[in-house]
Protein backbone atom coordinates (compact mmCIF):
# COMPACT_ATOMS: atom_id res chain seq x y z
CA UNK A 1 0.00 0.00 0.00
CA UNK A 2 2.53 2.49 0.53
CA UNK A 3 4.31 1.87 -2.26
CA UNK A 4 1.36 2.21 -4.60
CA UNK A 5 0.65 5.69 -2.51
CA UNK A 6 4.41 6.81 -3.65
CA UNK A 7 4.20 5.79 -6.99
CA UNK A 8 1.01 8.41 -6.90
CA UNK A 9 1.72 11.82 -8.37
CA UNK A 10 0.97 15.40 -6.08
CA UNK A 11 -2.57 15.77 -7.58
CA UNK A 12 -3.67 11.76 -7.16
CA UNK A 13 -2.70 12.45 -3.70
CA UNK A 14 -4.36 15.09 -3.37
CA UNK A 15 -7.40 13.83 -4.54
CA UNK A 16 -7.66 10.95 -2.62
CA UNK A 17 -6.89 12.88 0.50
CA UNK A 18 -9.25 15.59 -0.20
CA UNK A 19 -12.13 13.23 -1.45
CA UNK A 20 -11.81 11.38 1.90
CA UNK A 21 -11.71 14.29 3.91
CA UNK A 22 -14.42 16.01 2.45
CA UNK A 23 -16.94 12.72 2.59
CA UNK A 24 -15.87 12.39 6.28
CA UNK A 25 -16.70 16.40 6.78
CA UNK A 26 -19.84 16.12 4.76
CA UNK A 27 -21.14 12.96 7.18
CA UNK A 28 -19.85 14.61 10.57
CA UNK A 29 -21.71 18.07 9.66
CA UNK A 30 -24.57 17.00 8.60
CA UNK A 31 -25.30 14.45 11.21
CA UNK A 32 -24.37 17.35 13.94
CA UNK A 33 -26.83 19.98 11.32
CA UNK A 34 -29.69 17.13 11.68
CA UNK A 35 -29.03 16.61 15.69
CA UNK A 36 -29.42 20.94 15.84
CA UNK A 37 -32.47 21.29 13.37
CA UNK A 38 -34.40 18.07 15.12
CA UNK A 39 -33.97 19.89 18.36
CA UNK A 40 -35.24 22.73 16.84
CA UNK A 41 -37.94 21.13 15.17
CA UNK A 42 -38.84 19.54 18.50
CA UNK A 43 -38.40 22.83 20.46
CA UNK A 44 -41.13 24.38 18.25
CA UNK A 45 -43.67 21.68 18.45
CA UNK A 46 -43.62 21.32 22.01
CA UNK A 47 -43.96 25.24 22.25
CA UNK A 48 -47.11 24.96 19.37
CA UNK A 49 -48.51 22.31 21.18
CA UNK A 50 -48.32 23.65 24.74
CA UNK A 51 -50.12 26.87 23.50
CA UNK A 52 -52.44 24.87 21.78
CA UNK A 53 -53.40 22.92 24.90
CA UNK A 54 -53.71 25.34 26.66
CA UNK A 55 -55.52 27.64 24.67
CA UNK A 56 -58.32 24.61 24.39
CA UNK A 57 -58.78 23.70 28.03
CA UNK A 58 -58.69 27.79 29.43
CA UNK A 59 -62.60 28.11 28.71
CA UNK A 60 -63.70 24.90 30.68
CA UNK A 61 -61.01 24.33 33.25
CA UNK A 62 -60.69 26.05 36.13
CA UNK A 63 -57.52 26.29 38.71
CA UNK A 64 -59.88 24.60 41.51
CA UNK A 65 -60.50 21.56 38.92
CA UNK A 66 -56.94 20.14 38.77
CA UNK A 67 -56.71 19.21 42.87
CA UNK A 68 -59.62 16.88 42.69
CA UNK A 69 -61.12 13.82 40.54
CA UNK A 70 -62.32 15.08 37.51
CA UNK A 71 -65.50 14.91 36.21
CA UNK A 72 -67.07 12.71 33.50
CA UNK A 73 -68.20 15.92 31.11
CA UNK A 74 -64.33 17.70 32.27
CA UNK A 75 -62.81 14.06 30.90
CA UNK A 76 -65.41 14.25 27.64
CA UNK A 77 -63.90 17.41 27.27
CA UNK A 78 -60.45 15.98 27.19
CA UNK A 79 -61.08 13.12 24.88
CA UNK A 80 -62.79 15.95 22.20
CA UNK A 81 -59.95 18.15 22.41
CA UNK A 82 -57.06 15.48 21.77
CA UNK A 83 -58.79 13.85 19.13
CA UNK A 84 -60.32 16.69 17.29
CA UNK A 85 -58.42 16.77 13.74
CA UNK A 86 -55.98 20.02 13.99
CA UNK A 87 -52.97 20.48 15.71
CA UNK A 88 -53.47 18.34 18.25
CA UNK A 89 -54.83 14.89 16.41
CA UNK A 90 -50.92 14.51 16.20
CA UNK A 91 -50.99 13.72 20.03
CA UNK A 92 -50.47 9.88 20.42
CA UNK A 93 -50.59 9.59 24.49
CA UNK A 94 -51.50 12.33 26.69
CA UNK A 95 -51.34 12.67 30.66
CA UNK A 96 -52.44 14.94 33.34
CA UNK A 97 -51.09 14.50 36.33
CA UNK A 98 -51.56 16.27 39.45
CA UNK A 99 -49.74 18.32 41.80
CA UNK A 100 -49.65 15.40 44.21
CA UNK A 101 -48.69 13.35 41.65
CA UNK A 102 -51.55 11.15 40.55
CA UNK A 103 -52.81 10.48 37.43
CA UNK A 104 -55.48 13.12 36.79
CA UNK A 105 -56.73 11.97 33.14
CA UNK A 106 -55.06 9.94 30.09
CA UNK A 107 -56.74 9.50 26.86
CA UNK A 108 -55.54 5.61 26.80
CA UNK A 109 -56.07 3.01 29.49
CA UNK A 110 -53.06 3.09 32.29
CA UNK A 111 -52.13 0.81 35.08
CA UNK A 112 -49.90 3.61 36.49
CA UNK A 113 -52.00 5.92 38.88
CA UNK A 114 -49.30 7.84 40.56
CA UNK A 115 -45.47 8.80 39.83
CA UNK A 116 -44.58 9.10 43.69
CA UNK A 117 -43.12 12.74 42.85
CA UNK A 118 -44.87 15.76 44.47
CA UNK A 119 -44.65 19.16 42.32
CA UNK A 120 -45.35 20.79 44.72
CA UNK A 121 -42.20 19.76 45.94
CA UNK A 122 -38.65 21.51 46.11
CA UNK A 123 -37.77 21.05 42.11
CA UNK A 124 -40.76 18.74 42.41
CA UNK A 125 -41.59 19.64 38.20
CA UNK A 126 -37.95 18.70 37.50
CA UNK A 127 -37.60 15.62 39.05
CA UNK A 128 -40.69 14.46 37.82
CA UNK A 129 -40.04 15.23 34.06
CA UNK A 130 -36.38 13.30 34.99
CA UNK A 131 -38.15 10.13 36.21
CA UNK A 132 -41.09 10.05 33.68
CA UNK A 133 -38.57 10.14 30.77
CA UNK A 134 -36.76 7.16 32.86
CA UNK A 135 -39.07 5.19 33.23
CA UNK A 136 -41.16 5.32 30.32
CA UNK A 137 -39.31 5.60 27.15
CA UNK A 138 -41.28 7.58 24.22
CA UNK A 139 -41.67 4.70 21.22
CA UNK A 140 -39.80 5.59 17.83
CA UNK A 141 -41.07 8.67 16.28
CA UNK A 142 -42.81 10.12 19.06
CA UNK A 143 -41.63 12.95 20.92
CA UNK A 144 -42.46 14.10 24.83
CA UNK A 145 -43.03 16.84 25.86
CA UNK A 146 -44.57 18.63 29.19
CA UNK A 147 -46.92 21.81 29.76
CA UNK A 148 -47.01 22.66 33.09
CA UNK A 149 -50.07 24.44 34.37
CA UNK A 150 -49.55 27.04 36.73
CA UNK A 151 -51.62 29.86 38.64
CA UNK A 152 -50.17 33.50 37.68
CA UNK A 153 -47.89 34.35 40.83
CA UNK A 154 -47.02 31.42 41.90
CA UNK A 155 -43.43 29.35 40.58
CA UNK A 156 -45.07 26.61 41.49
CA UNK A 157 -47.63 24.00 39.04
CA UNK A 158 -50.66 23.03 40.27
CA UNK A 159 -50.88 20.63 37.24
CA UNK A 160 -48.77 18.52 34.34
CA UNK A 161 -50.08 17.65 30.98
CA UNK A 162 -47.36 15.10 29.30
CA UNK A 163 -47.76 14.38 25.88
CA UNK A 164 -46.47 12.25 23.26
CA UNK A 165 -46.34 13.67 19.80
CA UNK A 166 -46.05 11.81 16.43
CA UNK A 167 -43.40 13.52 14.67
CA UNK A 168 -42.32 10.57 12.36
CA UNK A 169 -43.51 11.90 9.26
CA UNK A 170 -41.81 15.47 10.24
CA UNK A 171 -38.22 14.09 11.16
CA UNK A 172 -38.50 11.57 7.90
CA UNK A 173 -38.31 14.54 6.05
CA UNK A 174 -35.64 16.73 8.36
CA UNK A 175 -33.56 13.58 7.90
CA UNK A 176 -33.87 13.00 4.18
CA UNK A 177 -33.39 16.96 3.20
CA UNK A 178 -30.07 17.44 5.68
CA UNK A 179 -29.09 14.14 4.17
CA UNK A 180 -29.39 15.30 0.66
CA UNK A 181 -28.35 18.83 0.40
CA UNK A 182 -25.00 18.98 3.13
CA UNK A 183 -23.73 16.37 1.17
CA UNK A 184 -24.51 18.06 -2.01
CA UNK A 185 -23.27 21.12 -1.01
CA UNK A 186 -19.93 19.88 -0.22
CA UNK A 187 -19.82 17.78 -3.51
CA UNK A 188 -19.95 20.91 -5.58
CA UNK A 189 -17.59 22.92 -3.03
CA UNK A 190 -15.43 20.31 -3.80
CA UNK A 191 -16.07 20.08 -7.20
CA UNK A 192 -14.77 23.90 -7.36
CA UNK A 193 -11.77 23.32 -5.01
CA UNK A 194 -10.36 20.53 -7.28
CA UNK A 195 -11.24 22.50 -10.54
CA UNK A 196 -8.94 25.07 -9.24
CA UNK A 197 -6.12 23.04 -7.73
CA UNK A 198 -6.13 21.54 -11.06
CA UNK A 199 -5.69 23.95 -13.13
CA UNK A 200 -3.03 25.38 -10.97
CA UNK A 201 -1.24 21.61 -10.72
CA UNK A 202 -1.06 21.94 -14.83
CA UNK A 203 0.02 24.87 -14.49
CA UNK A 204 2.86 23.93 -12.69
CA UNK A 205 3.06 21.16 -14.33
CA UNK A 206 3.71 22.86 -17.37
CA UNK A 207 6.23 25.36 -15.39
CA UNK A 208 8.05 22.52 -14.36
CA UNK A 209 8.57 20.78 -17.87
CA UNK A 210 9.21 24.17 -19.26
CA UNK A 211 12.45 24.22 -16.35
CA UNK A 212 13.38 20.66 -17.15
CA UNK A 213 13.59 21.36 -20.77
CA UNK A 214 15.38 24.49 -19.98
CA UNK A 215 17.80 22.68 -17.62
CA UNK A 216 18.40 20.06 -20.07
CA UNK A 217 19.13 22.40 -23.05
CA UNK A 218 21.81 23.96 -20.55
CA UNK A 219 23.23 20.65 -19.88
CA UNK A 220 23.16 19.59 -23.68
CA UNK A 221 24.66 22.87 -24.85
CA UNK A 222 27.85 22.32 -22.05
CA UNK A 223 28.10 18.89 -23.71
CA UNK A 224 28.01 20.41 -27.19
CA UNK A 225 30.58 22.70 -26.19
CA UNK A 226 32.97 19.96 -24.69
CA UNK A 227 32.62 18.09 -27.77
CA UNK A 228 33.09 20.96 -29.91
CA UNK A 229 36.70 20.17 -28.80
CA UNK A 230 36.73 16.47 -27.87
CA UNK A 231 38.70 14.91 -30.68
CA UNK A 232 36.94 11.62 -28.87
CA UNK A 233 33.44 12.72 -29.52
CA UNK A 234 33.51 14.77 -32.23
CA UNK A 235 29.98 16.95 -32.01
CA UNK A 236 27.52 14.60 -31.05
CA UNK A 237 26.66 16.62 -27.66
CA UNK A 238 26.33 13.61 -25.40
CA UNK A 239 24.92 14.13 -22.07
CA UNK A 240 26.85 11.14 -20.38
CA UNK A 241 30.13 12.90 -21.30
CA UNK A 242 29.12 16.17 -19.30
CA UNK A 243 31.51 15.80 -16.34
CA UNK A 244 34.41 16.06 -19.32
CA UNK A 245 33.28 19.60 -18.66
CA UNK A 246 36.30 20.14 -15.72
CA UNK A 247 38.83 18.15 -17.66
CA UNK A 248 42.04 19.70 -18.94
CA UNK A 249 42.08 20.51 -22.88
CA UNK A 250 45.30 18.80 -23.35
CA UNK A 251 43.62 15.71 -22.60
CA UNK A 252 40.39 16.26 -24.40
CA UNK A 253 41.84 17.37 -27.52
CA UNK A 254 44.63 14.58 -27.70
CA UNK A 255 44.98 13.31 -30.99
CA UNK A 256 45.97 9.67 -29.84
CA UNK A 257 45.36 6.49 -27.51
CA UNK A 258 45.83 8.26 -23.67
CA UNK A 259 48.56 7.27 -21.18
CA UNK A 260 47.38 5.52 -17.69
CA UNK A 261 47.84 8.51 -15.83
CA UNK A 262 45.70 10.31 -18.53
CA UNK A 263 42.96 7.67 -18.24
CA UNK A 264 42.23 7.85 -14.75
CA UNK A 265 41.86 11.93 -15.22
CA UNK A 266 39.70 10.97 -17.95
CA UNK A 267 38.00 8.29 -15.86
CA UNK A 268 36.73 10.63 -13.34
CA UNK A 269 34.48 11.89 -15.77
CA UNK A 270 31.67 9.81 -15.62
CA UNK A 271 31.42 10.27 -11.45
CA UNK A 272 31.57 14.26 -12.19
CA UNK A 273 28.80 14.06 -14.77
CA UNK A 274 26.91 12.33 -12.40
CA UNK A 275 27.93 15.27 -9.38
CA UNK A 276 26.52 17.87 -11.78
CA UNK A 277 23.07 16.27 -12.88
CA UNK A 278 22.40 15.71 -9.47
CA UNK A 279 20.31 18.37 -8.69
CA UNK A 280 19.15 18.72 -11.89
CA UNK A 281 15.11 18.13 -13.09
CA UNK A 282 15.85 14.66 -14.40
CA UNK A 283 14.84 11.19 -12.79
CA UNK A 284 17.44 8.81 -11.33
CA UNK A 285 17.61 6.45 -14.40
CA UNK A 286 19.03 9.74 -16.40
CA UNK A 287 21.52 10.26 -13.77
CA UNK A 288 22.52 6.86 -13.03
CA UNK A 289 23.09 6.13 -16.92
CA UNK A 290 25.40 9.02 -16.54
CA UNK A 291 27.39 7.80 -13.59
CA UNK A 292 27.32 4.15 -15.57
CA UNK A 293 27.77 4.81 -19.01
CA UNK A 294 31.17 3.46 -18.91
CA UNK A 295 30.47 0.25 -16.66
CA UNK A 296 31.53 -3.35 -18.74
CA UNK A 297 29.42 -6.60 -18.35
CA UNK A 298 32.23 -7.97 -16.72
CA UNK A 299 32.69 -5.83 -14.31
CA UNK A 300 36.00 -4.04 -15.91
CA UNK A 301 34.70 -0.83 -16.39
CA UNK A 302 34.65 2.18 -14.12
CA UNK A 303 33.38 4.00 -12.09
CA UNK A 304 32.43 1.58 -9.86
CA UNK A 305 33.20 -2.05 -11.92
CA UNK A 306 29.77 -3.20 -11.69
CA UNK A 307 29.36 -6.14 -13.69
CA UNK A 308 26.04 -7.78 -15.57
CA UNK A 309 22.66 -6.83 -14.29
CA UNK A 310 23.70 -4.56 -11.66
CA UNK A 311 24.78 -2.54 -14.06
CA UNK A 312 21.80 0.12 -14.78
CA UNK A 313 19.51 -0.83 -17.90
CA UNK A 314 19.78 2.88 -19.50
CA UNK A 315 23.30 2.71 -18.93
CA UNK A 316 23.67 -0.54 -20.66
CA UNK A 317 21.74 0.50 -23.49
CA UNK A 318 24.02 4.09 -23.98
CA UNK A 319 27.26 1.90 -23.39
CA UNK A 320 26.13 -0.23 -27.04
CA UNK A 321 24.63 2.83 -28.31
CA UNK A 322 27.65 4.74 -28.02
CA UNK A 323 30.16 2.29 -29.24
CA UNK A 324 28.70 1.61 -32.26
CA UNK A 325 28.46 5.37 -32.45
CA UNK A 326 32.21 6.01 -31.81
CA UNK A 327 33.54 3.28 -34.33
CA UNK A 328 31.53 4.47 -37.35
CA UNK A 329 32.35 8.22 -36.67
CA UNK A 330 35.54 9.65 -38.31
CA UNK A 331 38.31 11.00 -36.00
CA UNK A 332 40.89 13.72 -36.97
CA UNK A 333 43.37 10.51 -36.95
CA UNK A 334 41.50 7.78 -38.44
CA UNK A 335 37.82 7.31 -40.80
CA UNK A 336 35.09 5.80 -39.17
CA UNK A 337 34.53 1.95 -40.07
CA UNK A 338 32.18 0.33 -41.97
CA UNK A 339 28.75 -0.32 -40.22
CA UNK A 340 28.83 -4.14 -40.44
CA UNK A 341 32.74 -4.35 -38.79
CA UNK A 342 31.46 -2.06 -35.87
CA UNK A 343 28.57 -4.59 -35.66
CA UNK A 344 30.62 -7.90 -35.87
CA UNK A 345 32.60 -5.85 -33.04
CA UNK A 346 29.58 -5.24 -30.78
CA UNK A 347 29.10 -9.32 -31.85
CA UNK A 348 32.57 -9.93 -30.80
CA UNK A 349 32.32 -8.07 -27.28
CA UNK A 350 29.27 -9.35 -26.42
CA UNK A 351 29.23 -10.86 -23.28
CA UNK A 352 32.67 -9.58 -21.80
CA UNK A 353 32.29 -5.44 -22.40
CA UNK A 354 28.52 -5.28 -23.41
CA UNK A 355 25.23 -6.84 -22.58
CA UNK A 356 24.86 -9.30 -24.93
CA UNK A 357 21.01 -9.41 -24.87
CA UNK A 358 21.09 -5.66 -25.47
CA UNK A 359 23.97 -6.03 -27.98
CA UNK A 360 22.00 -8.79 -29.84
CA UNK A 361 18.14 -6.81 -30.10
CA UNK A 362 20.42 -3.36 -31.41
CA UNK A 363 22.41 -5.49 -33.90
CA UNK A 364 19.30 -6.69 -35.63
CA UNK A 365 17.74 -3.49 -35.85
CA UNK A 366 20.54 -1.71 -37.26
CA UNK A 367 21.04 -4.49 -40.06
CA UNK A 368 17.28 -4.57 -40.35
CA UNK A 369 17.85 -0.39 -40.97
CA UNK A 370 20.63 -1.13 -43.33
CA UNK A 371 18.93 -3.74 -45.92
CA UNK A 372 16.23 -1.71 -45.79
CA UNK A 373 18.06 0.98 -46.82
CA UNK A 374 20.11 -0.81 -49.58
CA UNK A 375 16.30 -1.81 -51.04
CA UNK A 376 15.32 1.60 -50.82
CA UNK A 377 18.38 2.61 -52.89
CA UNK A 378 18.37 0.26 -55.24
CA UNK A 379 14.49 0.55 -56.15
CA UNK A 380 15.12 4.44 -56.57
CA UNK A 381 17.91 3.13 -58.97
CA UNK A 382 15.50 0.45 -60.88
CA UNK A 383 13.12 3.45 -61.75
Amino acid sequence: MIRLWNKLSLIQRYTILSAVITVALAFVFSEAMLRWIERLAIEDEAKVGAEQVLRAIAPQLKSNDFGRTLSPQQRAFLDTVFRAQGGLSRAVRVRLWRADGRLLYSNVSESVQTTGVSLSAQNGYAVFAERQGRVDQAAAGLVRFFVPLTIEGEGKPIAVFEIFYDLAHRLDDIRWRVRTTVPLGFFFLYAALFALVDRGSQQLEKQKADLKAASIGTFLSLASAIDAKDTYTGDRGRLHDLGKIGLPDAIIQKAGPLNPDELVVMRNHAERGFQILLKAPLSDRVKLAVRHSHERWDGNGYPQGLSGENIPLMSRIVAVVDAFEAMTSDRPYRKGMPVQVALERLERDAGSHFDPRITKIFVQLVRKDVTLSILGTRAVASS
